[in-house]
C-alpha cells in the first residue's frame, strides 16, 4: 500500500482532549473562519490512517471547491468503538467513548470556526461506516445527514436502541454498498473466514444492507418508495421518501463491487476487490449530504 500522503497545505492538526487522552483531528476549513459554514466528519476504516483515507476519497478537494468545514477525527488504535466488540476479549476498546469523542469534536470545530449547526454531516467507510451508523442511530438530533459505505450498524446498537419504546427522529442517510463485499458482507453477519484470518480483533456482526434500509424506512416515516433507479450498468439506487426532507433515504447496490471505494481517486488493494468506476461516490455523497439541513 502507498504511504499517506503529507498534510496537504491548508490542513491542521488540532488539539482535543477527550477521557483524558489526547485525541486531536485534521481539520480543513474555508478561508473565512467567521462566515457560518457546513461541517463534514470523515471518518476512515479500520487500519487506514484519516490522510490516507482522504486520499482515496478526495473530500478535501471537494471541501475547498464547495466551502465546507472538512473534520478527519483519528481513531484509536485506527479503530473505531462502533460497538461490534461488546462482550469480546477487547474490553478496553470497549471501554472507548468514540460516540462522545466524535460529539466533542463537532463542538471544538464550532468553537474554532463559525460553523452552521443544522448542517452538520457525516461520512464514513468500513469501520468508519459502522461508526457512522452508531452515531446516527444513537444521536441524529446532532446531524442533518449521513452516508456509509461499505458498512451499516453493529447488531448489537440496533438490538439495543431499537428497543427503545419511543422512536428517534429522521434523519436522510445514504448508504453504498457492493455485492461482493467480504469484509462486511452484503447481507450482514459476519466477515468471511479468509478476511478474518489478517484481522487480530475481530468484531461481532453487522445488520446486512436491505434489513438496515428497512429499520430507516420504519424509523423516518418514509413509507413512499422504494424508487428503483439503475444510475449505471452496475449500479442501482433505491430511493424512499416520507413526510419531510428528513425522511430521505438513498440506498446504492453496487454489483459485483468490493469492500471499495466507489470512483477512489487512487489506487486500492486489490484484495479489497472490484473497485466500480461508473460512479464518483464523493460527489454522489456530498450532493445528497449537502442537499438537507436539519431543522432547528
Amino acid at each position: 500500500m502507498p504511504r499517506a500522503p503529507k498534510l496537504p497545505v491548508g490542513t491542521v492538526e488540532a488539539a482535543l482532549r477527550h477521557q483524558s487522552r489526547d485525541r486531536g483531528y485534521l481539520l480543513r476549513a474555508p478561508a473565512d473562519p467567521h462566515a457560518p459554514a457546513a461541517l463534514l466528519l470523515e471518518l476512515h476504516g479500520r487500519g487506514i490512517p484519516p490522510i490516507m483515507f482522504d486520499w482515496w476519497t478526495g473530500f478535501s478537494e471537494l471541501a475547498d471547491e464547495a466551502g465546507f468545514v472538512l473534520a478527519m477525527p483519528s481513531a484509536i488504535g485506527e479503530v473505531w468503538n462502533d460497538g461490534r466488540y461488546r462482550g469480546s476479549d477487547w474490553p478496553e476498546h470497549e471501554a472507548i467513548d468514540d460516540v462522545g469523542y466524535l460529539l466533542a469534536v463537532i463542538d471544538d470545530v464550532a468553537a474554532r470556526q463559525a460553523i452552521d449547526p443544522g448542517r452538520v454531516y457525516v461520512v464514513g467507510m468500513s469501520n468508519g461506516a459502522t461508526m457512522a451508523g452508531r452515531l446516527a442511530w444513537e444521536h441524529a438530533e446532532r446531524l442533518a445527514a449521513v452516508a456509509q459505505v461499505a458498512g451499516t450498524v453493529a447488531a448489537t446498537i440496533a438490538a439495543g436502541v431499537a428497543a427503545q419504546p419511543v422512536p428517534g427522529v429522521p434523519l436522510p442517510l445514504l448508504e453504498m454498498h457492493g455485492t461482493s463485499d467480504r469484509s462486511v458482507p452484503y447481507d450482514g453477519g459476519r466477515a468471511a473466514l479468509w478476511t478474518r484470518l489478517f484481522v487480530r480483533r475481530r468484531g461481532g456482526p453487522v445488520l446486512g444492507v436491505d434489513e438496515w434500509a428497512r429499520r430507516w424506512v420504519e424509523r423516518n416515516g418514509a413509507a413512499e418508495g422504494p424508487l428503483v433507479e439503475q444510475v449505471a450498468a452496475d449500479v442501482a439506487v433505491r430511493r424512499w421518501r416520507g413526510p419531510t426532507d428528513a425522511s430521505d433515504l438513498a440506498f446504492y447496490r453496487v454489483e459485483g463491487g468490493g469492500h471499495t471505494w466507489p470512483g477512489a481517486r487512487v489506487w486500492m488493494p486489490p484484495h479489497l476487490g472490484h473497485v466500480t468506476r461508473s460512479i464518483d461516490a464523493s460527489r454522489v455523497i456530498w450532493a445528497f449530504l449537502s442537499a438537507h439541513r436539519r431543522a432547528a
